[in-house]
């Protein structure tokens, strides 16, 4: 008893010391904050993501002159390719992908991007996601279904991949800012 108790806590020590956070927990700095998410035609990717942001206590605001920083979706992709066939030459397994363009803007940048290229505090970024997806040819429905289902989950994980490039945004803007 004495032993499986020195075990967990020596455990819950040694996994508090290497730095591991909860996947939901996100530290934006506060020269990201508040933010302005300009959603374009991506309604429920922003949907996402400003869910996100409000659950991670990260003020988000209407108002694009109030932002300290700006999150602006540019476009989504999604594609579905053939991974492999049966022996008749039908499709038996898909790759689907989804990918997001989005740029990242913020006040403070001006600083980094005067060293990168003398042009905008504006980066460019793209994240793609991808999935396979087994094709049974009796349950096509079903499979329609799962394909929107994986969607919607790989919609997810982009969002969240988003807030963490978001997040190593900021802490770039924090170590360049001048002291």
């Amino acid at each position: 008893m004495l032993r499986s108790g020195i075990t967990v806590v020596s455990l819950v020590l040694l996994l508090s010391a290497c730095g591991f956070q909860l996947r939901g927990a996100l530290n934006l700095s506060q020269e990201m904050s508040p933010i302005y998410l300009q959603k374009n035609s991506l309604f429920e990717l922003g949907r996402e993501l400003k869910s996100l942001l409000l659950s991670n206590q990260i003020q988000v605001t209407e108002n694009a002159k109030q932002a300290k920083a700006k999150l602006i979706l540019l476009r989504e992709g999604k594609s579905r390719r053939v991974l492999s066939v049966d022996g008749s030459g039908r499709a038996k397994e898909y790759l689907l992908s989804y990918s997001v363009d989005f740029s990242i803007k913020n006040k403070q940048s001006k600083v980094i991007s005067e060293e990168r290229s003398r042009d905008d505090s504006i980066s460019h970024d793209s994240i793609s996601v991808a999935r396979s997806l087994l094709f049974d040819p009796d349950a096509v429905i079903a499979v329609v279904n799962e394909s929107e289902i994986l969607y919607k989950d790989m919609r997810r994980d982009a969002a969240r991949l988003i807030l963490l490039k978001l997040q190593a945004s900021g802490q770039s803007v924090k170590s360049n800012k001048p002291q």
